[in-house]
């Protein structure tokens, strides 16, 4: 699809490569001038993008992205979603991630609206129209629940993705009418491969894969991914996941995030998803080398304490984990260090306890 043909639009207005120096001089935002940058990305002569890992198992590595591949991706999510070209996108992510490029290809493949407005943590304070879809991280959603909740109403549907979804999030979700997903993804796979939806008659704890996914596990319990129109073939993930007889899977943590203490394992993200559902605090279950069991667990939580508040927060943690799963220390700490993507900076805070 050229340009000259697309029926594609910037806030209302039919975007083309011959206006697309004028629109990106009439703006100054950073959101709008990342956007135009990637967008004669897209319009160039190669037939490829080089996009950058999100770095949150390992260090930054530059990935080199079929074209073609994720406009099949693209044309996947718009499927399943019933895109056509009434439809308003939000954009509110950064292209410089996969999630804000794929955003706007979206918007492209089905020759639909994009509204762009900016990657703030709140951002649709100055929103007053309808939207069809948009793409946020949790920490967006909770800040637009705690200042603007009403503004959600404004959304049919909204995916998330970026991090894992707290279960406080998760149960204040279910009070708006827009639909909520939660996304399973990577750069590698050009975006989400499966969903599941948060809230609604449809809520569920397990993810689908999309239609021409399909998934298996190697012999870690690992995922693997085979998309043939994407070009995937044996795609292995370090997410251990358990499989239903539907298809459906469930991740239960990553194998180089697994604590190995005295010989037992023990899996962070459920620690943390079940603690979540009773903790407002930002929280990370880590492993600490120990001389004596191989490794200790330490939950690292986000705020200051006094000795009262953490003689209560260990009771509480004690009518929430059996004894295999509890702490051996508590970590307290200002701020969780985020990478630039959103997610939490687990190898610099190992580093730190």
């Amino acid at each position: 699809m050229s340009a000259k043909q697309a029926g594609f639009r910037i806030d209302g207005r039919r975007f083309s490569l011959q206006n697309l120096s004028e629109m990106k001089a009439e703006k100054s935002d950073l959101l709008w001038c990342e956007s135009f940058v990637f967008l004669q990305d897209w319009f160039d002569s190669a037939d490829t993008i080089v996009q950058q890992s999100s770095g949150s198992t390992g260090p930054p590595k530059q990935i080199s992205l079929s074209k073609a591949a994720m406009t099949a991706s693209a044309r996947m999510t718009g499927e399943f979603f019933g895109f056509d070209s009434t439809k308003n996108l939000f954009l509110c992510l950064s292209p410089n991630y996969i999630a804000g490029k794929m955003m706007i290809i979206r918007a492209l493949v089905w020759e639909m609206n994009l509204i762009i407005g900016d990657n703030a943590a709140n951002p649709v304070v100055t929103l007053d129209q309808q939207i069809d879809f948009s793409a946020m991280v949790p920490l967006q959603l909770s800040k637009i629940i705690a200042e603007t909740p009403e503004k959600l109403d404004l959304f049919k549907t909204i995916i998330i993705g970026g991090s894992a979804v707290a279960g406080s999030l998760e149960q204040q979700l279910q009070q708006f009418s827009t639909a909520f997903y939660h996304t399973y993804g990577m750069t590698e796979t050009m975006s989400h491969i499966a969903l599941r939806k948060i809230n609604g008659a449809e809520k569920s704890d397990w993810f689908s894969p999309l239609s021409g996914v399909n998934i298996s596990v190697d012999d870690r319990n690992c995922l693997q991914i085979n998309i043939e129109n994407l070009g995937i073939k044996s795609l292995i993930t370090n997410d251990i996941v358990s499989v239903n007889e539907s298809n459906q899977f469930k991740i239960l943590g990553r194998i180089d995030d697994v604590i190995i203490s005295a010989g037992a394992k023990i899996h962070p993200l459920l620690i943390e998803q079940k603690l979540k559902k009773h903790i407002s605090n930002q929280l990370l279950l880590l492993g600490k080398k120990d001389e004596i069991a191989g490794e200790i667990a330490v939950l690292v939580i986000e705020g200051s304490f006094t000795i009262k508040e953490i003689y209560d927060f260990w009771q509480k943690l004690t009518s929430l984990l059996p004894v295999h799963e509890m702490p051996r220390r508590l970590h307290f700490i200002d701020q969780i260090p985020l990478l630039p993507s959103g997610k939490a900076n687990r190898k610099r805070l190992k580093e730190s306890i």
